[in-house]
């Protein structure tokens, strides 16, 4: 996958600051741990070279994104600190060539969302990736430094995509009995029943399939507010799809996908919102 596939896809760009060698490393792990394996950085001097050294050295693959390049100068520590994203406008020429050579992409400055506002920049719709400007070290206390920055940028991520549990489906064998299996949720909960095609539904939180489905007992769906962003975040964290199963809109963009594996008995998708 290239760099901007990447980037879009991944959706945030933690923005750090400086730090000792010590931290970059923690903090590269912790990011990469919680599933935002990149950072963007100030590269203005040797120090901030060495840190973005320190970064990659600690987790493989760790894309390091340059802040601040202005002239040739600053795009030379940029290539000497191993980035291979800058975000800058108005370069010269010669600059954008020096970077095109060694094959650093260059795109504008992305918007800056802060931790509590991540939710709402990314349930807005299709947006571009963001910086995430207040992500820092934690004191540190022993070990436990290191999982609260883990948990933080585990909730960060969790804010971008939104998940939520949408509904659960029940595998009935027909259409008669789907038909009385919702109308058993109507009749207790005031869940309307409605015919839509291959199922009934309860309300919008039980769908009774007309025949058997995903899953040995049925399935779960979990909305997110970007399902692309969804599938790669989870590949990354070790899930795998059948995307055989894959749905999508009218512009190409993935609406639905089911996880290969089961969970409970139940097949397990995620949903566009």
């Amino acid at each position: 996958m290239d760099i901007l596939n990447t980037v879009y896809l991944t959706g945030i760009v933690p923005l750090v600051g400086k730090v000792s060698p010590a931290e970059a490393g923690d903090m590269a792990r912790a990011l990469s741990m919680g599933g935002l394996p990149l950072a963007a950085l100030h590269i203005k001097s040797a120090k901030d070279v060495s840190q973005a050294r320190a970064m990659q050295q600690a987790v493989e693959n760790f894309l390091i994104c340059a802040c601040g390049v202005k002239d040739e100068a600053s795009a030379r520590l940029a290539l000497e600190a191993g980035s291979k994203l800058v975000f800058a406008v108005g370069l010269e020429e010669g600059v954008q060539s020096l970077l095109a050579e060694n094959g650093v992409l260059v795109l504008p400055p992305l918007s800056c969302v802060v931790f509590d506002k991540l939710g709402q920049y990314f349930s807005s719709g299709k947006v571009a990736p963001c910086l995430w400007p207040d992500v820092q070290m934690p004191h540190r206390r022993g070990k436990s430094y290191f999982e609260v920055l883990v948990r933080r940028i585990r909730q960060a991520v969790n804010n971008m995509l939104g998940f939520n549990l949408r509904h659960v489906g029940i595998n009935q064998p027909d259409a008669e009995t789907s038909a009385r299996t919702a109308g058993e949720f109507e009749s207790l909960f005031g869940f309307t029943r409605t015919d839509r095609g291959g199922a009934y539904f309860s309300g919008e939180v039980v769908e009774v399939m007309k025949k058997k489905f995903y899953g040995r007992n049925g399935h779960i769906a979990v909305s997110t507010n970007d399902a692309a962003r969804a599938a790669h975040y989870l590949q990354k964290q070790g899930a795998q799809f059948n995307w055989d199963s894959a749905g999508y809109n009218e512009d190409g963009s993935l609406r639905v996908v089911y996880l290969a594996k089961e969970i409970g008995g139940f097949a397990v998708h995620i949903l566009q919102k």
